[in-house]
């Protein structure tokens, strides 16, 4: 398997060459086990690492001075920093020699050990545990191998008695593997070379049911578990037992926003088998989401006087900043809890990173994207205009000389949440530094909306506009506002801003980008995640669409034949008529037949005249 490996990696050899010649470490220890020619760390040929702000928020509930904390598996080194930052005493267990000594040398605070989970002294302790990786990259392919339940064990083994473990365990079952479409993932990725396929193992814990029953077996009891979306290496979206399955949760429409923009951000640009948000938003309807989360991530507690631990109903947070937040509903009212802010500020193409979220405390209510696509696609137009004058007139009330600041000038429908009160902002990640015109905002607002309906093939009572533009000029008809190709364009431009923010696309990305959305026509796949069930709609869609402008030309050439038919023929009686002797006695005698039938007609009605007048005589006499 080491020579498969190094086969594959053209860079090993010389990386181990540099780590032979290189200086030693005093920080790194070689308990056994260890790979020579190995690395997880190419994120090309392996799985991503752990990060993500939801993440290091729960960490840091857990470590502190005077502290001991094993962090199991290859992590992001923004959780390892933040773990030293805290001021304990942090040991990073990784099977991969090279990569222990580059993580030695760059974190001089961490006690690296390098060799396989199997080889920990068993008589060590940790007051805290990190498996955020999961178990499958524990294993060595120097040694012993062990499965899933044993390396759970194993980890709950090296839990002080009033220790926590922080784990993270794959979802076989997760939407993120139902969803994937990666040929060859297996020989691509050196993560999934494994001996033993843990799809047939039948220890491994399939549910979180199972997890907390294994985790008891070995002597910790699970105090929170949480369904981890969309991936499980960066979790932005943590939703808690207490809002698991509990379909009338007031919860539940702001569940459904952030898992929607959590999955569209994850998975954009990536080729997968369907949209997943279609399948999470379906088992949010069904309350399956914990069936379906990619992964579950359970803290546990040892059975000796371990920390309180802290419940939460829903966490949110950024994968790529600080930024983590919560929500959770107190009675009649909805919070939301600011957990950790941007350290700094981000500021990029014009538009700065928000770092005190706000939202509306009505528990009652709905996201208004989802209302308008419940009435469009039951073609419920009265309502829906009902539904867009109120957004506007909101909006207008929001902007001041023709202005919008804040939040609100890049909330989109989705983003928008109708209470008893009104409409109301959901969190947003960002907000422009100047003010944005009132009817950019709303244009871009409605247009993100239209681009939806079309892509998503969703029906709606305008099948045949031709494009995005078309249907958005539609929609704003409706609270009698009318927009022009320069205005879009604008409106396309700040969504591309935004987009080039948050994911940082460069110059001729942002072209490419602008030319796809202002190219969205009936027929265009999603723009955003590319699904291939999306993609095979959207080829069926231009084949309707063809197959009707086929059918239309067709009749429109049998007209125009039926009629070039007529034509011939009125000239051929034109031509017989002018030229021929019998023709001409055939006009003479038709002309005859017209005057005699036509005077023979005003006779009879003179006469039928005379006769009433004569009766009516009569009748007075």
């Amino acid at each position: 398997m080491s020579e498969r490996s190094a086969a594959l990696l053209p860079n090993q050899g010389t990386d181990f060459a540099a780590a032979l010649s290189a200086p030693p470490v005093n920080n790194l220890r070689r308990i056994g086990g260890e790979m020579f020619a190995w690395s997880d760390r190419d994120p090309q040929r392996s799985q991503s690492l752990p990060r993500g702000a939801v993440l290091r928020h729960l960490l840091r509930q857990y470590a502190g001075p005077g502290r001991t904390v094993l962090v199991a598996g290859p992590h992001s080194e923004e959780v390892v920093t933040a773990l030293a930052d805290t001021g304990a005493s942090v040991s990073w267990l990784l099977r991969s020699l090279i990569d222990a000594e580059d993580a030695a040398r760059n974190h001089s605070r961490v006690t690296v050990l390098a060799g396989a989970a199997v080889k920990l002294d068993a008589a060590e302790k940790f007051d805290l545990v990190v498996a955020a990786d999961g178990v499958d990259r524990l294993n060595s392919a120097e040694g012993e191998q062990m499965n899933a339940a044993q390396l759970v064990d194993r980890l709950a083994e090296a839990v002080q008695p009033d220790g926590v473990l922080l784990l993270m365990h794959d979802n076989r079952l997760g939407v993120h593997h139902t969803v994937r479409l990666q040929p060859g993932a297996r020989e691509r990725l050196d993560s999934d070379w494994y001996v033993a396929d843990d799809e047939y193992d039948t220890q491994r814990p399939a549910s979180p049911e199972q997890l907390a029953a294994r985790l008891g077996q070995a002597g910790l009891t699970v105090a929170a578990s949480y369904a981890a979306f969309p991936e499980p290496a960066a979790p932005s979206v943590l939703v808690g037992e207490g809002l698991l399955g509990e379909v009338s949760s007031p919860l539940r429409p702001r569940l459904g926003t952030a898992l929607s923009q959590a999955f569209a951000a994850a998975f954009r640009g990536r080729p997968v088998l369907s949209d997943p948000r279609r399948l999470v938003n379906r088992a949010l309807r069904a309350g399956a989401e914990a069936t379906v989360a990619p992964a579950w991530l359970v803290i546990a507690r040892g059975p000796g006087e371990a920390p309180a631990v802290e419940r939460h109903e829903l966490l949110i947070g950024d994968v790529h900043g600080t930024f983590a937040y919560e929500v959770a509903s107190a009675g009649n009212e909805v919070r939301t809890t600011v957990l950790s802010p941007l350290e700094g500020s981000i500021e990029r193409e014009g538009l700065r990173r928000i770092s005190e979220p706000k939202a509306p405390g009505a528990d009652v209510g709905y996201v208004l994207e989802e209302r308008l696509l419940h009435l469009a696609a039951s073609s419920n137009v009265r309502q829906m205009r009902i539904e867009l004058s109120q957004y506007d007139a909101w909006l207008r009330a929001q902007a001041q000389d023709g202005l919008l600041a804040g939040p609100v000038a890049l909330a989109g429908l989705a983003d928008v949440f109708v209470t008893e009160d009104g409409p109301a902002v959901l969190p947003t990640n960002w907000e422009p530094i100047e003010p944005v015109s009132l009817e950019i905002a709303e244009i871009r607002a409605v247009w993100q909306f239209a681009v939806q309906l079309i892509t998503s093939g969703q029906s709606h009572p305008w099948p045949i506009t031709s494009n995005a533009v078309d249907l958005t000029a539609i929609i704003l008809g409706m609270v009698g506002m009318g927009i022009d190709a320069e205005r879009v364009r604008a409106a396309v431009d700040l969504h591309v801003r935004l987009e080039t923010a948050e994911f940082g696309l460069g110059l001729s990305d942002q072209h490419d980008r602008r030319l796809q959305l202002l190219a969205v026509s009936p027929g265009s796949a999603a723009v955003d995640v590319a699904g291939f069930r999306e993609l095979t709609e959207a080829l069926w869609r231009q084949r309707y669409e063809a197959s009707h402008l086929l059918a239309m030309m067709e009749w429109t050439e049998q007209i125009i034949k039926s009629r070039d038919l007529q034509v011939s023929k009125m000239d051929w009686e034109v031509q017989f008529y002018k030229k021929t002797w019998a023709g001409r006695f055939l006009w003479v005698a038709r002309s005859g037949y017209r005057v005699i039938m036509r005077d023979g007609r005003k006779f009879m009605r003179g006469r039928r005249a005379r006769k009433a007048a004569e009766a009516q005589s009569n009748a007075v006499r």
